[in-house]
């Protein structure tokens, strides 16, 4: 089990950024709050975007410090793998993996891995999934999945690139902007 802040590496991106990839802590309030009211804008202002559910309306300060409570919680239980991607001390991403919640679920995974718009198709997603593989892995899973919108092809092509393989589709699974949308479900053996 990682503590909150634990860095997993640093890396540069071709344009020069430098990212931190490392385990969030209860100091990312604020930043993680920009983050996903971020996210919220996006998904709320482009018809075309594919973010997932949820994103459905800003959070306050209060309801992202109740999240993060959790959040740091089930890190420190061991119930999930968390990470978040940083570059010039902002937050541009946040992955984890949730531990399944029941005896005969606890060595499968769930990942979910979120990113601002700009960043999205540079790799980082690519190297988050990598590392929570890993981590899965460490901590003693066997397997892992993935939802998203089948409309995603950067999410299905880093997926597909860590060796997830196609596990089913549920057809019209969101709702937006009046028109249905297929869920994707990837998953792996670990």
């Amino acid at each position: 089990m990682l503590k909150a802040g634990h860095v997993y590496e640093r890396f540069t991106l071709a344009s020069g950024k430098k990212v931190t990839l490392r385990v969030l802590q209860w100091e990312d309030l604020d930043s993680l709050l920009f983050f996903i009211n971020s996210l919220v804008e996006e998904k709320l202002g482009e018809p075309k975007s594919t973010l997932y559910t949820g994103f459905d309306r800003k959070v306050t300060r209060e309801e992202e410090a109740e999240w993060l409570a959790q959040t740091l919680v089930a890190i420190e239980g061991g119930n999930v793998i968390n990470m978040v991607a940083e570059i010039a001390g902002k937050i541009i991403a946040n992955g984890e993996v949730a531990q399944g919640r029941y005896k005969d679920t606890r060595r499968h995974g769930q990942i979910g891995l979120t990113m601002i718009g700009e960043h999205r198709g540079q790799g980082v997603g690519r190297r988050m999934i990598d590392l929570l593989v890993r981590e899965s892995r460490g901590a003693g899973l066997r397997s892992l999945e993935v939802e998203f919108l089948a409309d995603n092809v950067i999410a299905r092509r880093a997926y597909e690139k860590a060796g997830f393989k196609e596990a089913g589709i549920i057809a019209s699974k969101v709702f937006r902007h009046g028109k249905y949308f297929d869920g994707l479900i990837m998953a792996r053996e670990l």
